[in-house]
């Protein structure tokens, strides 16, 4: 029987052009994981059992890979023409577990952020006094009594509304939405904060709360939330989402409410502050109202002096006045009785007479008149006509 023989490179060659068509997908647990020249990918695919070789380029590389990680891989198996080496030539790698929900968390991470969806300028401040809280949560799990028991403990008089949802499961993200839309429907303006919070677990126990639809849900949220889920080290989108996120459901606890003791030492301080406020404020405008009294009582004395400076200088003034004026009076009577003297009035009652002329002119000399001429005679009591002769 003959048979057909080929050279070792035929060979090769044949064998590749026959798995080339033959795509396949493999997982397993990356083992020996390295690039040379910046170009070349190489790392082994292995199990318990078996290991096989895979190969691809840098630039097809759309994650980082390290040793340990468990991952699917798509290609077709081939032989390297060189060494004959098989190998799968990977097209494309996916994470499986929790690796691939890493990577979709990251992805939508990075979607969700350029959307603005993280931003810190959008978060409300929470309310410092609330009056009526919302509890999204599971009834069953330890973080629900941990909550409440922390809320009624640290602020009496709140009001809690809870809210059940399932908090894992093929259910969770319809709860959890659910609940979130019935708050804005019916609770928006009843309800000051919101807890949404769950307790720890795996990355897959907490991947209802890395879902873009509870994200999105706790984004349209008309009251302030609080986001606590799982332990510290666990961050999930919901909490980036969120106003405020607190390391543990104790903690959203502790940030949704005051300490009443607290308050009340703060009231107590502040009681103490104002009173040695207005204390000091008193004493304040007492010593104002005491230097202005001062002030004003050496003002009334200034003036009391200048009063009775001027009072005197005025009474001085007025005597001095009044000597004068009696003095004007003396020389006015003295005048009115010299004028009087003078008078021709006062010439006739002493015994005199006035000699006038027919015209009315006085007559002071003998050379003024003529024989024949009248002339009249004005005495005290009376006049005298008569005939010069």
């Amino acid at each position: 029987m003959s048979m057909q023989v080929y050279s070792v490179s035929e060979f090769v060659k044949g064998i590749n052009e026959l798995l080339s068509g033959i795509p396949v997908c493999v997982q397993g647990e990356v083992s020996n994981f390295h690039i040379t020249q910046n170009r070349f990918v190489w790392f082994d695919l292995k199990d318990d059992k078996s290991y096989v070789s895979c190969f691809l380029l840098a630039f097809q590389l759309q994650q980082p890979l390290a040793d340990g990680e468990e991952i699917q891989v798509f290609g077709y198996p081939a032989l390297f023409s060189k060494s004959g080496r098989f190998h799968v030539r990977v097209n494309k790698i996916q994470l499986v577990g929790a690796g691939n929900l890493k990577q979709q968390f990251e992805l939508l991470k990075a979607q969700l952020t350029k959307e603005g969806l993280f931003d810190d300028q959008r978060k409300r401040p929470l309310p410092r006094f609330p009056t009526q809280l919302g509890l999204v949560t599971s009834v069953d799990a330890a973080a629900y009594s941990d909550v409440l028991r922390i809320l009624r403990n640290r602020w009496a008089g709140l009001e809690i509304k809870v809210f059940p949802v399932q908090v894992q499961g093929a259910h969770a993200v319809t709860s959890i939405v659910a609940a979130l839309q019935y708050i804005n429907r019916a609770y928006a303006k009843r309800l000051d904060t919101v807890i949404l919070t769950r307790g720890g677990g795996s990355l897959e126990d907490l991947q209802a709360f890395n879902d873009e639809t509870v994200v999105r849900a706790i984004f349209a949220l008309k009251v302030p939330c609080i986001a606590a889920i799982g332990h510290e080290r666990d961050v999930t989108l919901a909490e980036y989402v969120a106003d405020v996120r607190a390391s543990t459901p104790s903690n959203a606890a502790e940030l949704a409410v005051p300490d009443k003791r607290d308050v009340t030492y703060q009231i107590k301080v502040l009681v103490q502050q104002q009173q040695r406020a207005l204390d000091d404020l008193v004493i304040q405008q007492h010593d104002r109202i005491t230097n202005a009294l001062t002030m004003l009582n050496d003002q009334m004395a200034h003036y009391h002096s200048a009063t009775q400076a001027v009072q005197q200088a005025f009474l001085l003034q007025a005597n001095a006045w009044e000597q004068s004026v009696h003095t004007w009076q003396q020389d006015v009577a003295h005048q009115l009785q010299l004028l009087r003297s003078y008078h021709p009035h006062g010439v006739l009652q002493r015994g005199y007479s006035i000699t006038t002329a027919a015209d009315g002119s006085l007559i002071t000399t003998a050379q003024q008149v003529a024989s024949g001429d009248t002339i009249t005679t004005v005495v005290r009591d009376g006049k005298i006509k008569s005939e010069v002769v």
